[in-house]
C-alpha cells in the first residue's frame, strides 16, 4: 500500500475505466500478497478482501497519478490514508500491521508493475516508442518516489490507528472483548454481577449469538440495530472480529417465540451480508452456547452446495453433525438413494416429492405443499418404489437423512 495522494474512489470505480485494467491487476495481486503476509487469519473472508482491495487500489492510483501514468484521477488523499488506519484498529490488529501492510504493498507494487512492463506511464517516458521499454532513470524515480509516498502515508495511517485505538479504549470495546473472552472460557451458570456492568449488556434472559461478515464496524452495527428494532431485543453487543466476522449478541428479557426468530433470520438474509446465527438460549450458559452454535453454523458454509446468506444453526445442525466427513456422507447418500441422487431435474422432483411425503404422511398434504395434483404424487412415488424397491419405507429415517444431505451436497451420481 502506498501513497499520500491516495483517495477514496467514487462508487463507479468498480467499472473498468479506459486503460485502467492494469490498475485492477496490480490491486488484486497486491491485496492477495498483503493478506498472505500481514493478515493470514483473514484469508478467505470476502468482506475483508473487498475492503483491503479498496485501500490498495486507491493507493495504486495515487502513485500512478503522481507519475503521470495513464489512469483515472484521484482526489482527497488524506481520507483514504486515515480510513485505513482506523479500519486496521477496528479489526483488532496490532500497530505493526499498518506498517507491514505499507511496506509489503510498496515492494509488491514496484516488483509487479515492473514485471508488467510499467503500463500506464506517459508515452514520452518510453524508449523507441516501446511501451515496455522504460528508461532506467524513470524506473529509479518511480521507486524512490513510491517509497517516499509510502513513508508519509504510513505515518498518517499510524496516527489514525493510534487515535482509533484510544477511542476504542475509551468506549470500552477492548475491555468488553476481554470480558467476553472470560465468559466464554468460564464454566457454570452463575454470572459474575460485574460482567453486566462491564459489558453494558444483561446476561439474564435469552440470547441469540450472531456472526456478521461486514466490511467495517459501521456496517455491522447498522445491521445489528435493524434486527434489534425488528425483534424487540432489549440489548445488543458487538465486538470486533477475532477471525473473519464481527461477533454479536442480541439479548431479550423473555423466551423468543419461533415467529420472532424467523423475523430475525429473514432480516439477516435481507441485509445482504453473510451471517450465521445460533439458537435462542437462556442465561449465561445460553450466552456461550448460542455463540458456539453460530460458529458451528458458519463452519458448515463451505461444505454446502448452495448455502443461504444467513445460516441458522437450527436449520443446519444435522449438516454440522454429518458433513465432517464429506466423502463418507456422499457415499451414504448414493447408497441410500441410488439413481435418485442423480443431478437431473427428474430425480430432483422425485426427491422433493419423497421428502414432502415422508414428512407429511399423506398424498393430499404432499400435493398441497408442492402445488401439484395427487395423481402426480402417486406417479412419482411409484417411480421412487421402482428405484428403491418396495420395502424402502423400512428405512424411513435413513431416507430422510439422505435426502437432506443430498440437498446439502448436490451429489451427482457418477
Amino acid at each position: 500500500m502506498t501513497g499520500v495522494r491516495a483517495c477514496s474512489l467514487p462508487d463507479s470505480c468498480g467499472v473498468q475505466e479506459p486503460g485502467a485494467g492494469w490498475v485492477d491487476q496490480l490491486a488484486d495481486v497486491i491485496t492477495r500478497r498483503i493478506t498472505e503476509k500481514v493478515f493470514p487469519a483473514r484469508r478467505g473472508s470476502v468482506p475483508f478482501h473487498t475492503s483491503l482491495r479498496r485501500f490498495v487500489r486507491t493507493n495504486v492510483l495515487s502513485v500512478a497519478n503522481a507519475h503521470d501514468a495513464v489512469c483515472p484521477p484521484c482526489e482527497e488523499p488524506q481520507r483514504s490514508v486515515h480510513e485505513f488506519g482506523v479500519w486496521v484498529a477496528e479489526q483488532g490488529f496490532p500497530l505493526t500491521a499498518v506498517q507491514n501492510a505499507y511496506w509489503t504493498g510498496t515492494r509488491q507494487l514496484i516488483d509487479v508493475w515492473g514485471e508488467m512492463g510499467w503500463p500506464g506511464l506517459a508515452p514520452l517516458r518510453h524508449v523507441d516508442d516501446d511501451p515496455t521499454n522504460v528508461p532506467g532513470h524513470v524506473v529509479s524515480q518511480v521507486a524512490a518516489t513510491t517509497f517516499e509516498f509510502a513513508e508519509h502515508a504510513m505515518r498518517a495511517s499510524v496516527t489514525a490507528y493510534q487515535e482509533a485505538t484510544a477511542s476504542l479504549r475509551l468506549d470500552g470495546a477492548q475491555r468488553r472483548r476481554a470480558v467476553v473472552d472470560t465468559i466464554l472460557a468460564a464454566g457454570g451458570s452463575r454470572p459474575d454481577p460485574a460482567w453486566d456492568t462491564a459489558l453494558g449488556y444483561r446476561l439474564g434472559g435469552s440470547h441469540v449469538g450472531l456472526l456478521l461478515a461486514a466490511a467495517d464496524r459501521r456496517e455491522a452495527d447498522a445491521v445489528l440495530k435493524n434486527v434489534q428494532s425488528l425483534t424487540g431485543a432489549r440489548d445488543r453487543l458487538l465486538l470486533p472480529p477475532d477471525t473473519t466476522q464481527w461477533v454479536a449478541w442480541l439479548g431479550y428479557g423473555r423466551a423468543i417465540p419461533d415467529t420472532m426468530f424467523d423475523t430475525l433470520c429473514q432480516a439477516l438474509r435481507d441485509s445482504g451480508l453473510h451471517t450465521a446465527v445460533g439458537r435462542p438460549r437462556p442465561g449465561v450458559g445460553g450466552f456461550r452456547a448460542t455463540h458456539r452454535e453460530a460458529v458451528r453454523a458458519e463452519g458448515v458454509r463451505d461444505r454446502l452446495a448452495a448455502p443461504s446468506p444467513c445460516l441458522s444453526f437450527r436449520d443446519v445442525s444435522l449438516e454440522d453433525l454429518l458433513l465432517h466427513d464429506r466423502p463418507l456422507a456422499t457415499t451414504f447418500v448414493n447408497d441410500e438413494l441410488g439413481a435418485l441422487a442423480d443431478g437431473g431435474h427428474r430425480a430432483a422432483r422425485m426427491r422433493e416429492t419423497l421428502s414432502a411425503w415422508l414428512s407429511s404422511g399423506t398424498h393430499t398434504a404432499t400435493a398441497a405443499r408442492l402445488g401439484i395434483h395427487e395423481n402426480t404424487v402417486r406417479l412419482r412415488l411409484n417411480a421412487v418404489a421402482d428405484i428403491l424397491g418396495a420395502g424402502y419405507l423400512e428405512r424411513r429415517a435413513e431416507l430422510l437423512v439422505a435426502l437432506r444431505l443430498c440437498n446439502a451436497l448436490s451429489v451427482a451420481r457418477a
